[in-house]
């Protein structure tokens, strides 16, 4: 199932219900068995956004597109949300991330 969810991280309409039907279950069944992994659904597709647009961010290769583009391009549709989000998770903003990533202030993990 993260296998899909993995594939499937830039489409902005990736569901519980979604993930459920594509593996023929019910989207209890779906929570129960990501429970038993220790695995919170919605946090870990969020996490898993994040790490894809901070590894993107960070790229030289993609410099020319705009934060916003690559956060939409991993399924944030607000810029606002995104940048937030971001910043909550990494203690900066996309923007400063990218700024001292590409002067080789920040050690990618």
């Amino acid at each position: 199932m993260l296998a899909y969810v993995r594939q499937h991280l830039g489409e902005n309409d990736l569901s519980a219900a979604r993930i459920a039907a594509a593996h023929h279950i019910s989207e209890r069944h779906l929570y129960q068995v990501l429970s038993r992994e220790g695995i919170a659904l919605r946090a870990w597709i969020r996490t898993q956004r994040l790490e894809r647009c901070r590894h993107e961010l960070a790229s030289a290769c993609c410099g020319r597109f705009s934060i916003e583009s690559i956060a939409s391009r991993w399924g944030f549709i607000s810029a606002p949300h995104f940048s937030r989000t971001f910043k909550l998770a990494y203690g900066m903003t996309p923007r400063q991330w990218r700024h001292l990533s590409r002067q080789g202030a920040i050690h990618r993990a």
